[in-house]
């Protein structure tokens, strides 16, 4: 359920609790896309790293436009929150969003539709962005250098980028090699972050991999298949109601034959028009949801060595002749119960993020909104 970073030392860091952080950490070029993922954590985790202690990013094209009217600075830079006591400031949001907006739009596809909309839903985002920033620096977590140039070193590896040309793609994107690193050791320090606070914490027992087995078990299931055979009339398309009459006349006479216990194979070899005529109509095993509904209905009704009615369809008349068939299976609990595991161990770490989050972590710090 976990991975080792490459670079010596480091804590393991859970999947759930990593991928969602490193989501939007996306360097791209014309024909690659450095991807930055490790794990998978709940959306809102998806936010950019904490800005570094150096200068923001330039503020938003809103307050761009609030410089080209002389909008006072104390507008601009005005208190829209608090976390304990420090102040967030309009224009760090809009440098946050800018961070946000410019990274999603050289990420994945589907990356700038989780973008908030607004100056609300940023916030919201800055704000916890801000709080794992502080838990990290309280609990003393930090990437070493060695961690850092491993995580680097497997992203060109995995995206077949030499140096060059993750600059070049960094420059694309308007981050220099210094600001990259930045980003790269805030990821490792949040996975280590999260892997700490939650990973220890989820677990998913032997009762409930087979509970929820046996909830789906349709999910783990093999078709009814059949063996069957095929006697075909075909009918043509310019054919007289007459001569169509004369064709289903055939066909039931064939079947009649059949039914009666003839030789299916050398009546569909002298007499069908369908495929497998040359083997005795004989076109081998089927599953259901193979075949069009009329045939499918019909076979699936038979038991070993009966035959079936006439089937009418706008080609011609066919006639099935059940070889054998084999019931419905399910995978046993023992092949599946490793997916599953996982599948809920993913469920479990997203609940529990979610908890940590917003009730056990935010709960620490005094939060005011003044947006």
């Amino acid at each position: 359920m976990s991975r080792a970073c490459e670079a010596g030392g480091w804590a393991t860091v859970a999947e759930v609790a990593a991928e969602r952080i490193t989501a939007r950490r996306l360097i791209s070029t014309a024909v690659a896309i450095a991807a930055l993922v490790i794990g998978a954590v709940p959306a809102h985790a998806r936010t950019t790293p904490h800005p570094p202690a150096h200068p923001v990013a330039k503020p938003t094209a809103a307050s761009d436009a609030a410089d080209s009217t002389l909008v006072a600075p104390e507008v601009v830079n005005r208190i829209v929150a608090t976390i304990d006591g420090e102040p967030v400031t309009l224009f760090e949001l809009h440098a946050f969003a800018d961070q946000v907006r410019q990274r999603a739009a050289g990420g994945a596809a589907g990356a700038e539709a989780q973008v908030p909309a607004d100056d609300r839903g940023m916030l919201d985002e800055l704000v916890l962005d801000k709080i794992l920033h502080k838990q990290i620096q309280e609990q003393g977590v930090a990437a070493t250098d060695q961690q850092i140039d491993s995580y680097i070193a497997s992203i060109k590896e995995r995206n077949k980028l030499d140096d060059a040309a993750l600059r070049q793609a960094l420059a694309q994107q308007g981050l220099t090699w210094e600001q990259y690193r930045a980003q790269v050791r805030s990821d490792i320090e949040r996975a280590a972050l999260i892997n700490k606070e939650i990973r220890n914490k989820v677990n998913v027992s032997p009762e409930e991999i087979e509970r929820y087995y046996k909830e789906h078990l349709t999910d783990y299931g093999t078709p009814a298949k059949a063996h069957v055979r095929l006697l075909s009339l075909l009918v043509p398309s310019d054919a007289t109601p007459d001569q169509k009459a004369a064709i289903r006349a055939q066909a039931e006479a064939l079947r009649k034959d059949a039914a009666s216990g003839k030789d299916f194979a050398k009546l569909a070899k002298e007499h069908s028009q369908g495929p497998g005529k040359e083997d005795g109509g004989d076109i081998g095993e089927v599953a259901r949801g193979q075949m069009q509904s009329e045939f499918e209905n019909a076979v699936f009704a038979l038991k070993n060595g009966e035959v079936s009615d006439v089937i009418e369809t706008s080609s011609g008349y066919h006639i099935f002749k059940m070889e054998q068939r084999s019931g419905e299976a399910h995978q046993p609990l023992a092949e599946v119960k490793d997916d599953i595991k996982e599948k809920l161990y993913r469920e479990n770490m997203e609940a529990r993020y979610d908890r940590w989050l917003k009730e056990d972590l935010r709960a620490k710090y005094h939060v005011e909104i003044l947006l």
